[in-house]
Parts: structure tokens; sequence; C-alpha cells
């Protein structure tokens, strides 16, 4: 019998199908261990910011940090395919709630469209801090994408340096309402 998929549940992958999803399209084990350590990042700020009476979907936020980079070996060699394919393929499993997160975790997206949703912003942040699977400051995120896109060309390394005040500013608000410095302090008590 035809059931409808209105309630969010089922929207919203759960921890384990996120990881079955990871092996399914054969995620390389650098890019899980990336994917990890910003789910650990998303995770802890969203938790603080809820503590301060935010309101936030925790689960919209484990389930986007785990597969923000479902499509990230699929697409190495494209232009802009990232984030738009794993936004497709999670819409065609029914996951229409995590999709729009995922598209829009990539580096230049702020440039198109402000990031509306805490969940939004705790994907795109929590990635912007962490190089392979290591956290790091914004700036030495930047340096990193500086150094290995924006060689490729003008326009690239063009945007690459207009997305870093408004990733500063996204920083600002972030941290200032969850009350934790750049540091992070905390995250490995959690």
């Amino acid at each position: 019998k035809y059931k409808p998929l209105n309630q969010t549940k089922d929207m919203i992958p759960s921890k384990e199908k996120c990881f079955e999803l990871l092996k399914k399209y054969r995620v390389p084990e650098n890019i899980v261990a990336h994917t990890l350590e910003v789910n650990r990042v998303a995770m802890f700020l969203a938790k603080k910011l809820k503590e301060k009476g935010e309101e936030i979907d925790l689960r919209l936020v484990d389930a986007a940090s785990l597969l923000h980079d479902l499509d990230k070996h699929m697409t190495l060699n494209e232009d802009s395919g990232h984030g738009k394919k794993a936004a497709e393929i999670l819409e065609s499993l029914g996951f229409a709630e995590v999709a729009p997160i995922v598209r829009k975790h990539i580096t230049t997206a702020v440039l198109h469209s402000p990031l509306k949703t805490w969940e939004e912003k705790l994907v795109y942040y929590a990635d912007m801090r962490v190089k392979g699977n290591k956290i790091v400051t914004v700036e030495e995120r930047f340096e990193y994408l500086r150094e290995r896109y924006g060689k490729m060309s003008e326009k690239a390394m063009r945007e690459i340096n207009k997305a870093e005040p408004i990733v500063k500013e996204i920083e600002k608000e972030i941290l200032s309402k969850a009350g934790v410095s750049e540091k992070l302090e905390g995250i490995d008590i959690n």
C-alpha cells in the first residue's frame, strides 16, 4: 500500500543509513575520515547552540555533515558538480531535508545565496574548519583552498578570496551564539 513520505523522520537518514550510503557509494577512507571530523565539529557546535536555546534539528545536522562529501570522489575533476550530484542522489532516495544542505556546503555557495538555517551554517562552517581529518582555523583552511583549487583558474582564486570574509562572519555568528572560542574548547570532552 502507498504511504506518503510526509514524516520528517523519513526524510532524514539515520546515522546507520548514512554509513550504509558512504559504503554503497564507495566513498574513500580519507574522505570518510574528513566527514567524521566535520560531523564531530558540527554536532559539538549544534549542541552548544541548542543549549543556548537555538532551534536546531540535531538529526539533520548529523546526517548532512556525514553525507556532505558523498560525491567528492565522483566529482574531483569536474568544475561544479560537487555537492550537486550528492544532493541529487539524496533527493532520489527521499532524503529531501538533507539534500539542500549538502548542495550548499561548497566553499563558493555563500557567494550565490546566503545560508539561512542553522543546519546549513553548521555543516558549511564545520567543513571550513576541517582540512583532511584535522581541525584547523578558517585562515589555514583558506590557505589550503587557494593552494589546491585557486591555482586552477583566476576565477576560482577570486571566488575563494571573496568567500573568506563571509565565512569569517558565519564563524563570528556561530561562535558568539554558542559561547565558544575559535579554539573549540571542550570538543574532546563531548
